[in-house]
């Protein structure tokens, strides 16, 4: 099943035969530049989608695409030129396009595939995979934070302790909206300082003394000046 959407997708490569000779001059920096190590069953990503780690897994898949100048593809600055008016253009997009489609084939459990193997835009799957799974966070944040209330230092090390506690905290990240840019420098300093908190909150009392010491300072040093 594998190698017949390989084929097809390598068909639909071919299509323009003048493509990679367009590519093979063109800038780097072209969004539609194709690199040779770009193939149809190239694995982006270490982990597959399965529904339930679409957070993680979409925050990999854009920082891959991003590297990879292709990010336009899905997020909708890259629109398809028209066929007939702009054909070596549309040759050029229709190529990434039908790359990523494969991409994703790739990079989604068995049961999801068929949403991408009829679909026509790279974009239109990315849409559909986020309005299917990206609402499905209340659970996985309840756990999170289940989690974090429930941390403490106990036989840890304070690095150890540290470590397993910014793990929690950039899960959590990944469910959350980014806010609007005038209200960036604020949720920071509050993200910050509830961190701050959660960490002192879980040191063994043997380090009630520097605890006590650091809530003095004004103004509270991150976590990890801490």
């Amino acid at each position: 099943m594998t190698d017949t959407r390989q084929t097809s997708t390598e068909k639909s490569l071919s299509k323009h035969p003048n493509t990679s000779n367009v590519t093979s001059t063109m800038d780097s920096s072209s969004p539609y530049f194709v690199h040779h190590s770009d193939q149809p069953g190239h694995v982006l990503v270490p982990t597959k989608l399965n529904g339930s780690n679409y957070p993680s897994w979409s925050k990999s898949m854009i920082h891959a695409l991003t590297a990879k100048n292709k990010i336009g593809f899905i997020n909708g600055s890259i629109e398809p030129p028209s066929e007939t008016e702009h054909s070596t253009e549309y040759a050029l997009w229709n190529q990434c396009n039908n790359m990523i489609l494969s991409w994703f084939t790739h990079l989604v459990e068995p049961n999801l595939t068929k949403g991408v193997i009829h679909a026509k835009m790279a974009r239109q799957v990315w849409e559909d995979f986020k309005d299917q799974f990206s609402q499905k966070n209340a659970p996985a944040i309840y756990q999170i934070q289940k989690s974090l209330a429930s941390l403490s230092q106990c036989m840890m090390a304070v690095s150890a302790y540290f470590t397993k506690l910014k793990s929690l905290w950039d899960e959590l990240d990944t469910y959350r909206s980014i806010p609007a840019c005038n209200l960036m420098k604020a949720h920071i300093e509050q993200r910050e300082e509830d961190r701050m908190m959660q960490f002192l909150m879980g040191l063994n009392d043997t380090y009630s003394g520097v605890r006590s010491n650091i809530l003095m300072i004004t103004p509270l040093p991150n976590v990890r000046q801490a």
